[in-house]
């Protein structure tokens, strides 16, 4: 009889686990950028800490997607929220279903979500994908439901009911905890704590069919920040951001770096080596 137990058992894990199991043998064979909003007149020494007070720039407001087969992840999840977006500058939004639709993509076949960090811009748009499941952090969560409503410093750009959707997930058990580093999270996927941004902010790497390829999110808003070591201009701990750019040198690889908010990839893709897919979309591998 315990054999037999056993023998059931190991059939549903198989059950669960075969589709990114036997997509382990492959890398992602392709990955897009969609931006899906603009932060009009942004500060620029919001962005590079240093910058002309008196500058400002218009940035993307950007997700990615990594697909393989019918594996499908997103690495962060935007907003929805628009009234949340306003004061921030938040304009020319895009209906994520028509946003998706731009890459062959539907919104339930999104199976997992990296999300960065819990800033209203990259964790806002989770109840938009019905069949994900969540990758977080374990510090970045806990310290928003127990230390940030403490912490007025902390909670600059965190909404309260993101917070409280996650944990209602993790509740429902959508939402999967990262401790640090953790290669091989999934099938050819990699996160690292990559902190300053905020305390637990990651930054995702894929093995692709043109080699890796690492999304820092946050960790590093535009090229020039890792490029010329300029520290964020809204970070948690500058110091500790600058010191999450040398870990992502090494991390990288060789492979190609995709920061979270620079222009230039959208406006100026092909030097970069992407391709302009749409108005919204790049491709960084296909």
């Amino acid at each position: 009889m315990r054999n037999a137990y056993a023998r059931l058992f190991t059939l549903l894990v198989l059950m669960v686990c075969a589709p990114w199991a036997v997509a382990a043998e492959r890398p992602f064979e392709q990955v897009y950028c969609l931006k899906y909003a603009v932060l009009e007149d942004y500060p620029l020494d919001g962005m590079l800490l240093g910058a002309p007070r008196d500058e400002s720039i218009d940035i993307p407001m950007a997700m990615c997607v990594a697909r393989r087969g019918s594996d499908v992840l997103l690495m962060d999840a935007g907003y929805v929220n628009q009234a949340v977006a306003a004061p921030w500058g938040g304009a020319g939004y895009v209906d994520y279903r028509a946003l998706f639709s731009e890459i062959g993509v539907s919104l339930d076949q999104v199976t997992h979500v990296t999300l960065s960090h819990l800033h209203w811009d990259h964790v806002g748009g989770i109840e938009r994908f019905p069949n994900a499941k969540f990758i977080i952090q374990r510090r970045e969560l806990e310290y928003a439901a127990g230390a940030m409503p403490h912490n007025s410093v902390a909670r600059i750009a965190v909404e309260k009911t993101d917070v409280l959707e996650l944990v209602k997930l993790n509740w429902e058990d959508r939402v999967i905890l990262v401790e640090g580093d953790h290669e091989g999270i999934l099938p050819g996927v990699d996160v690292y704590l990559t902190p300053g941004h905020t305390i637990g902010t990651m930054t995702v790497c894929v093995a692709t069919v043109k080699g890796r390829v690492c999304y820092t999110s946050d960790a590093v808003y535009t090229y020039r920040n890792i490029e010329e070591d300029i520290p964020l201009g809204l970070a948690l701990d500058a110091s500790l951001a600058v010191e999450s750019f040398k870990k992502i040198r090494r991390l990288l690889r060789g492979g190609t770096l995709i920061p979270g908010h620079d222009p230039a990839m959208f406006t100026r893709p092909g030097e970069f080596g992407f391709r302009k897919v749409s108005e919204h979309a790049i491709a960084i591998v296909e």
